[in-house]
């Protein structure tokens, strides 16, 4: 699967580019860098699974991926100070993740594909994460138990790992406070557009 390689190469360009990159050590700083690299460690583990063929973790690491990213742009560009300090002192955040999810989608004017995302496929990560009924029935094939998995699912599933994996590593150049990474953003922008969504840019 050509994809599968693809997104392991971006994977791979990625943690050469946040090596060693520096930011100020705000809480809001620290907390978001964290969470971005957390999404990244979880798009890496999707990658390394695929490619063992352990594919309920594969799908149990949706959810996590794509909260962990949410909840990083949310703390750097949308949470006060206020709730900032909620989160270090309490372990959670006031605002469930839906909430969110809108926040960031209108703080960067983008279009609302994410939200999409979590309307047509929350119950169902919710269900591979937490041993559900869609996890238990793709162990099952012909009446056998064996994995049972559509190999365009998993097409589908690394399309939005790598666009995720991306966007987190523009978050983590966003927090360093340079543009010394625009040039590489672009050209795995570029590229990922051709190998991961089939469309050139213009």
């Amino acid at each position: 699967m050509k994809i599968l390689h693809n997104t392991r190469d971006l994977l791979a360009i990625i943690d050469c580019e946040i090596d060693g990159i520096e930011f100020k050590a705000s809480d809001r700083n620290k907390i978001s860098f964290a969470l971005f690299d957390i999404a990244l460690d979880h798009a890496k583990a999707i990658v390394v699974l695929l490619e063992n063929k352990i594919y309920a973790s594969v799908y149990a690491l949706a959810r996590p991926l794509f909260e962990s990213f949410v909840r990083a742009e949310w703390i750097q560009y949308c949470a006060s100070d206020d709730e900032i300090s909620y989160i270090k002192e309490k372990d959670a955040f006031k605002l469930n993740f839906g909430q969110m999810l809108e926040a960031v989608e209108k703080k960067h004017t983008w279009e609302e594909i994410l939200s999409q995302v979590k309307i047509n496929s929350w119950n169902s990560m919710n269900s591979f994460t937490h041993g559900g009924l869609k996890l238990i029935f793709r162990r099952f094939k012909d009446g056998s138990l064996e994995h049972n998995f559509d190999e365009q699912e998993i097409v589908g599933l690394l399309q939005f790992v790598s666009l995720l994996s991306f966007l987190s590593f523009t978050g983590i150049a966003g927090i360093s406070g340079t543009n010394k990474k625009d040039t590489v953003l672009k050209e795995l922008y570029d590229n990922m557009c051709l190998w991961c969504f089939n469309q050139s840019v213009k």
